[in-house]
């Protein structure tokens, strides 16, 4: 097993058949408490998810900004969009 860094932010990596996420987590030396969000091939998954060739695991650590106060945003609001729903 190894990886390489093969452009700015992406690690490519090869795993033994069967592997998981959590495998992948542990390969890459990420501690598993950090990572808050989990996607293979852009949709959520966990961690004992099997991977296979080819898949793109993508890992968000909690402070990421994905995950930050959602008040004022479209998110926050009402159906509408308006705050005052």
């Amino acid at each position: 097993m190894g990886y390489r860094q093969s452009q700015a932010g992406v690690t490519q990596i090869s795993l033994k058949d069967d592997s998981t996420v959590r495998d992948a987590i542990e390969e890459l030396k990420i501690p598993a408490d950090r990572v808050k969000l989990v996607l293979v091939n852009h949709a959520g998954a966990e961690l004992n998810q099997p991977l296979k060739e080819g898949d793109r695991l993508s890992l968000f650590p909690s402070e990421y900004p994905v995950f930050a106060d959602w008040k004022g945003s479209i998110l926050g609001r009402g159906h509408g969009g308006r705050e005052d729903e």
